[in-house]
């Protein structure tokens, strides 16, 4: 039986399992903490590796795009040369209509209507020099 003073409060050995009973509670309430505590920091350790994971693929990628990037402006670089070059050629044809060239073209072996240089196509294998 639990004796009660003018304050509604247990006394005694009652007071004393009251206490001992809620010290137990908290402790099993900081136990339970801990093990959640725990469950994080796993959680963060693998979030951590997938971070790194992904990360690694990140620079891969990076990388490869600047690759990419560098081939497509050396490309760019050679169609402007190449451009450059058809254009100079064009120029100089355009410039040069004396006697002695118009008499070149009548004697080419050239089939009439067949260009000179075959236009490459994209199924076309292409040889590197």
């Amino acid at each position: 039986m639990i004796t009660l003073t003018e304050q509604n409060e247990p006394t005694g050995p009652a007071k004393k399992r009251m206490l001992e009973q809620m010290a137990d509670a908290l402790e099993d309430e900081v136990a339970s903490l801990f093990r959640r505590a725990a469950t994080f920091e796993k959680e963060e350790l693998l979030l951590n590796r997938g971070i790194g994971e992904r990360q690694t693929e990140i620079n891969r990628l990076l990388l490869k795009l600047e690759g990419v990037r560098a081939e497509r402006d050396r490309v760019m670089e050679k169609i402007g040369s190449i451009s450059r070059e058809a254009e100079a050629i064009r120029e100089e044809l355009f410039n040069d209509r004396s006697p002695e060239s118009h008499a070149a073209e009548s004697t080419s072996p050239r089939i009439p209507g067949e260009p000179f240089f075959r236009r490459v196509t994209s199924g076309d294998e292409l040889h590197r020099f």
